[in-house]
Order: C-alpha cells, then structure tokens, then sequence
C-alpha cells in the first residue's frame, strides 16, 4: 500500500509536478503529460510511495480534426489509500512545505503548468484553473520574498496566472533550476 512521506526535493517536486499535471479516477492516482522526462521522474516517485503496486500507463495518440497535436500518456497506480492522500494536497487550503523544499515545488509547478520566457528571458508564468490553487502557492511565495508575483484573473480563458516579478526571479532562479526541466539550458 502507498504512503506519501515527504522527505526530499524530489518528494516535494513530484507534488508540485502532481498538482499541476495530475490524473486520478476513484481509486487510481498517476500524473498526465506529453514530457517522457516527466512521466518518468514521477514513475520513480510511484514505486518510491507504492513499490508493491504495478504502474500502468494509457496512452493517447493524436488525431485527425481534433485538438491532441502530441502523444499524451497517464502513469498511474490503483490504490484507494494513496489516492486519498494525493487528493487532501489537492483540497487543502495550506500547504505545510519546509522553506528548503519549496524551490523543488516550485519546479515541480513549473514542468507542469509553468511557462518560462526563453526568448526575452524575462520571466516565468504558472497558469492555474481555481484561485484557491493560485493564491495558496502566492502565499508559499512570499515565504520567500515580501512581493514575489503578481497574480491575474483572465476572464475569457477563465485562468489564473501567477507571474514571477523579475527581482525576485534573479533571486530563486538559480535554485529552482536545480530541479524544474523547463529552466534547463537558459
């Protein structure tokens, strides 16, 4: 039976990368993406928390006349328990994350939802469906930094965007390149 213990960067990475990117159905959690990379990273995570269970995967092609451009997969295990778990991080109104660890969410966030600027190399963008999701990872941020991001509604996408203020970028970029994919090679 899986057990979340969050312990490392690479746990606190893989909740960030889950509430971006996550997939779950009644009994089963698992992460969804297009990224080999990160389907990968969270496959080691899967049998770190749930070694006894098999990890399955679906995988979706691109079609003709419709939106999917890339081949997208789901990893996932079926485990009631862990499932729960994973879905309390979900709901839960304060995320209790030690300030060491949050560089790693963070990058966990950005691979998932994130976008970074590569040709101006002016900032990073998280984009979030609910307010509550964005104005709780804005509170861990300013853990960091009294005025980390600037956080905006889009009405016609009906997103949230949590936008790196360009200070504070210069201060935490460098440690959230450690672990987030997408600040590779900038």
């Amino acid at each position: 039976m899986g057990s979340l213990s969050f312990k490392t960067n690479q746990d606190y990475y893989c909740l960030g990368l889950w509430l971006a990117d996550n997939y779950w159905r009644s009994g089963s959690v698992g992460l969804s993406s297009t990224n080999p990379i990160l389907l990968e990273r969270f496959r080691q995570f899967l049998r770190k928390v749930c070694p006894t269970r098999p990890i399955k995967e679906y995988v979706y092609y691109p079609e003709e006349g419709k939106k999917r451009k890339l081949i997208s997969r789901n990893i996932f295990v079926n485990c009631r328990p862990l499932t729960r778990e994973f879905m309390e991080y979900k709901h839960i109104k304060e995320l209790l994350i030690p300030l060491r660890y949050l560089p790693a969410y963070f990058a966990g966030r950005i691979d998932g939802d994130g976008h970074v600027d590569r040709k101006y190399r002016t900032g990073i963008r998280i984009v979030y469906s609910d307010r509550e999701d964005a104005s709780r990872d804005l509170r861990l941020l300013k853990k960091l930094n009294n005025n980390p991001a600037s956080l905006y509604f889009y009405k016609a996408a009906n997103t949230w965007v949590l936008y790196f203020r360009k200070e504070f970028l210069r201060k935490i970029q460098p440690k959230i390149a450690k672990f987030a994919l997408k600040l590779r090679n900038l």
